[in-house]
């Protein structure tokens, strides 16, 4: 019985200990501690071009177009693209050159060009039946990463009209 009672015990003072802290503020209003802080900062298109002196164009046809930084460093254009979910990025010094957020084992890639620059598309069919794709390319420059992503509907022709569509020339 008494090695029950500490066993239980040891479990709430754990459980206790693993369920995050309360801080109080200076007018007495509790607040939790929630875990590490969000990397994505909603964001502007005006914002982007003061803090990291990047611009992305917008496709024609474009919808719900929202902007974030990533993390300081990433800008982030999210919109709806032909009926498409569809993401760009820009990153100044990218050390990768996959900056897309997509880590398929691509089934077709296809080289090609976007402005002036060596680039690469790739799509497959995800296991729900989604075809996705990327299209990643270099200015090396203007030190400059980029990646178009789309999350249906996806072939070479569409990954590449979008990433010229998205390009300036920085």
């Amino acid at each position: 019985m008494k090695k029950t009672i500490i066993l239980i015990s040891i479990l709430v003072m754990t459980l206790v200990s693993c369920s995050g802290k309360n801080k109080t503020s200076d007018n007495g209003d509790r607040k939790q501690t929630v875990g590490l802080p969000n990397p994505i900062h909603e964001s502007s298109a005006e914002e982007i071009a003061e803090q990291l002196n990047v611009r992305f164009a917008v496709p024609n046809g474009s919808k719900d177009v929202r902007y974030s930084i990533i993390a300081g460093n990433f800008a982030q254009m999210d919109f709806i693209w032909n009926d498409a979910e569809c993401t760009a990025r820009i990153e100044r010094n990218a050390e990768s050159e996959d900056i897309s957020g997509f880590y398929y084992k691509w089934s077709n890639e296809t080289p090609c060009t976007v402005g002036e620059n060596s680039a690469t598309a790739k799509w497959q069919i995800t296991e729900v039946g989604e075809v996705v794709g990327i299209c990643i390319w270099q200015n090396k420059a203007s030190n400059l990463t980029y990646s178009v992503s789309m999350k249906k509907n996806a072939d070479s022709e569409k990954l590449i009209a979008l990433a010229n569509a998205v390009y300036v020339v920085q």
